[in-house]
């Protein structure tokens, strides 16, 4: 994606009065969307990294996308390379999407989730193999008044036995946010030649 406007807001969270993370964005700045939209203040919001050499730099931060016919971020129908992501999945209330391929390394689930009411809500979350099987939970969270999220880290997706072709169910009346990462091997430091003696 890329920004379609000069001046648009990284923020530290979905929502117009949630604090700036970074420097305005200029005109046609690509990002990499990680998460979202998710609805907020009546925007939809996407997590997203930089993806653009100009300034400002940052890592990650929730954008406003907009609607349209006045959009704040547009399509680029571009790929960017190496992303880590396997499959993502928004709306709010039930949903399910497979197959999904779970390959070999370390994987991750980064969610978020709200109750548009501002309530309290359910997020559920489950994968069954493709092949059949019993639906095996990932994760199982209550959503207070405000905007929850966090993450099914390496080990814990690990402890899920599954590998292969896999879909994924979400029961919820909550609005949510989910996305599968691959998370990149730790290099292994290489020896000192001069420790050796």
């Amino acid at each position: 994606m890329a920004t379609s406007i000069d001046g648009l807001r990284v923020r530290s969270l979905p929502g117009t009065d949630r604090p700036i993370a970074t420097g305005l964005l200029p005109l046609a700045f690509e990002l990499e969307v990680v998460l979202g939209p998710i609805p907020v203040d009546g925007l939809a919001w996407y997590l997203v990294a930089d993806a653009d050499g100009r300034e400002p730099n940052f890592v990650e931060g929730w954008v406003a996308a907009g609607y349209e016919p006045e959009p704040l971020l547009v399509g680029t129908g571009r790929v960017v390379e190496g992303t880590t992501a396997v499959a993502s999945m928004a709306q709010a209330g039930d949903a399910e999407q497979g197959p999904i391929e779970i390959g070999e390394g370390d994987h991750a689930i980064r969610w978020i989730g709200l109750d548009p009411e501002r309530r309290r809500c359910a997020l559920a979350v489950s994968m069954t193999p493709a092949g059949g099987g019993e639906p095996v939970p990932a994760i199982r969270a209550t959503i207070g008044t405000g905007v929850d999220r966090g993450t099914l880290q390496p080990q814990s997706f690990a402890a899920l036995g599954l590998r292969g072709p896999v879909f994924v169910s979400v029961v919820s009346d909550c609005a949510w946010a989910l996305t599968i990462v691959r998370v990149p091997p730790t290099p292994t430091p290489s020896p000192d030649p001069s420790a050796s003696g």
